[in-house]
């Protein structure tokens, strides 16, 4: 054997050696995926929140037709896959005083689970986040960001929403939710729909 063959046989190895003793501890120091579930409210307590002082509570369900999906999806910029929406109607003296609609939007890697409260006129009353699932960017949970969406409606720009650093994903979620929820109610209630 040549000494140059010996020494592309030890540059090899040495390479071969430095991969496999890198290479692996590179891998084991990725940050571990933890579902970390954070259960803020129950859907109970959440309508609870939404409707104080209503008599009742009342499930609305809206089967949607192809027309109902395509407008609440150009309202809010999204696609439409369900074929339906259930409205819950908070009811007093057999009226309704508002309705809230219940959803799960994907953050980062899991869902988030939250409530949009909709005054008659479909201005939005509240949100609440009723589950969080993500290792980051539970801040949207907090007054500070949630409050923006008080007194939004379907037609309401939702670019103007402020972020949060480090939140962007879950920011983007509430955002389509609250957007979508809005453009249903719009859709659903305030058109003339049955």
């Amino acid at each position: 054997m040549t000494t140059r063959s010996l020494k592309y046989i030890l540059a090899f190895g040495v390479i071969a050696f430095v991969l496999g003793l890198f290479v692996p501890l590179s891998f084991s120091q990725e940050e571990e995926k933890v579902l970390e579930v954070q259960v803020f409210l129950t859907k109970k307590q959440a309508l609870e929140i939404a409707f104080p002082g209503a008599d009742k509570v009342k499930r609305v369900k809206k089967w949607l037709t192809d027309e109902q999906k395509e407008s609440i999806g150009e309202i809010c910029f999204q696609k439409i896959e369900a074929n339906r929406m259930s409205f819950y109607a908070g009811m007093r003296d057999g009226v309704p005083i508002g309705y809230a609609l219940f959803g799960h939007q994907l953050g980062k890697s899991y869902p988030i689970s939250y409530m949009v409260v909709l005054n008659l006129d479909g201005t939005v009353r509240d949100v609440e986040i009723l589950v969080y699932r993500e290792p980051r960017g539970w801040e949207v949970r907090y007054p500070s960001f949630m409050d923006q969406f008080t007194g939004t409606t379907a037609d309401t720009d939702f670019r103007n929403i402020n972020t949060i650093t480090g939140a962007t994903l879950s920011v983007n979620a509430m955002v389509k939710g609250v957007s979508r929820a809005s453009a249903a109610y719009k859709v659903l209630f305030l058109s003339g729909n049955p």
